[in-house]
């Protein structure tokens, strides 16, 4: 229901566009929600997408509906748009949000922006200086401090004439040389006796990041701290900007994406709609390990390929044996990778995560190991060593692909490589590859 009037939206603006009927669609958008609008266009193809962005007709809303686009290339909806033009609308955003758009263009066309910019550049530039996935690259200098030797009602006085700071739900108090040393809350404020200084009352010590704090750990902090905002600081603990919640918001829901989809062996670019051609390209190199790894496997059939002749029975049970394994191996990979992911798991903790996955996999293998001895009992195989060997079979392929999935992403962590870039397709194949071998070691030593 709560999409409803995004699909509404997208149906009749596409009819509109469709039917070339320029100055209704024009007329729709401009009785629309920014945030439906990106919405919408997310979900267009590049051509559409570029067609209905070129209809809004106030430059104030176009700067809104590019920040708020979600799986968009912003800097597709900028290409080829004149640099006083894009100047234009990057004014319109906060320092971090023109940032963010800024680094997506190419670097002459960004600088040539950036020039049309005027006084708004020079935020803008400071941002970008810092590296991406940052807390200096996401955080908004349109901050609000005070001297703690304000009383309240003073700063209650300064607060009504900054409307155009974007974290004014906090006020943070700074020393004479702009070292943060407090923050105070609007409800504490008000609260407090009109000539109170605010170094009496203000929190001291507050929770804060440097500008060099990965994204992540920021988004942790605020999700730990139940804080709105939280102060960013250079190295002589001066205040520097904020990461208000709605960034973090936007840095979890991006991470979270992006390790999904690195899970499954492709990129957050083919959720953009990259083409045919480029998707294909995209998922290529995560599915040339799969392939090789179905080579090893031949490889290892032919090495049993008398046993296998002999008991083609073996056969049957093979893709129940390698699709428990391959599971289980991928549940663990995402445990895991999550866990590292929000912070919940470090490798500090290594034997507990060890002692967790390994046991949790002893006894989901000896339960399925059961079953599927039970099974090939019942199909009435005359030889009693069979069922024993497909049930030792399903129980070392699901222990092998519990370990794998548990200690690959590790491994990665350690060597400071993104787990899940490699968690997924290497786990998968590493799983089938063994459990495969263990499963006819098991039956050439017992049949």
């Amino acid at each position: 229901m709560q999409d409803r009037p995004a699909t509404l939206l997208q149906n009749s603006l596409l009819r509109l566009v469709r039917r070339g009927a320029w100055g209704h669609a024009r007329k729709f958008l401009d009785k629309s929600h920014p945030a439906d609008i990106a919405h919408v266009l997310d979900r267009l193809t590049p051509a559409d997408r570029k067609s209905v962005f070129d209809l809004i007709s106030a430059d104030e809303i176009r700067a809104e509906v590019l920040s708020l686009l979600e799986f968009t290339g912003r800097s597709d909806l900028l290409a080829g748009v004149d640099p006083a033009v894009a100047a234009r609308l990057l004014v319109y955003m906060s320092p971090d949000d023109a940032a963010l758009i800024l680094r997506e263009l190419p670097r002459e066309h960004a600088d040539e922006v950036l020039e049309h910019m005027g006084e708004s550049a020079e935020d803008v530039e400071r941002l970008l200086g810092y590296p991406e996935d940052t807390a200096g690259a996401i955080m908004t200098t349109d901050c609000f401090a005070l001297s703690e030797d304000l009383t309240v009602k003073e700063a209650i006085e300064r607060l009504q004439l900054q409307r155009e700071a974007e974290a004014s739900f906090y006020v943070y108090v700074v020393d004479d040389r702009s070292h943060l040393v407090g923050v105070l809350s609007l409800r504490q404020i008000i609260m407090q006796p009109p000539y109170t200084l605010l170094r009496d009352c203000m929190v001291t010590d507050p929770v804060r990041v440097t500008a060099d704090t990965d994204q992540e750990d920021v988004a942790r902090i605020v999700a730990r701290y139940d804080l709105l905002a939280v102060p960013v600081v250079n190295p002589n603990s001066q205040l520097a900007g904020v990461v208000t919640v709605d960034d973090v918001i936007d840095v979890i829901r991006e991470e979270a994406t992006e390790d999904i989809l690195k899970l499954a062996g492709t990129t957050v670019e083919e959720v953009s709609s990259p083409g045919v051609l480029r998707g294909a390209w995209i998922r290529f190199p995560w599915l040339i390990a799969s392939f090789f790894g179905g080579l090893v496997a031949v490889a290892i059939l032919g090495q049993f390929e008398g046993l296998l002749r002999e008991w083609v029975k073996l056969a049957f049970f093979m893709p129940i044996i390698l699709g428990m394994g391959g599971n289980v191996g991928n549940q663990c990979a995402m445990v895991v990778v999550r866990g590292l992911a929000t912070g919940r798991i470090d490798l500090t903790s290594l034997g507990r995560i060890a002692r967790y996955e390994i046991g949790t996999a002893l006894l989901l293998g000896v339960a399925f190991a059961g079953g599927l001895g039970l099974v090939a009992t019942l199909l009435g195989y005359a030889e009693p060593r069979f069922p024993v060997v497909v049930a030792l079979g399903i129980f070392t392929s699901i222990l092998i692909a519990a370990a794998l999935g548990t200690f690959i992403p590790l491994f990665f962590h350690r060597i400071s490589i993104d787990p899940a870039v490699a968690s997924g397709p290497l786990v998968t194949t590493s799983a089938d590859v063994l459990g495969l071998a263990s499963f006819f070691l098991v039956a050439y030593a017992l049949l």
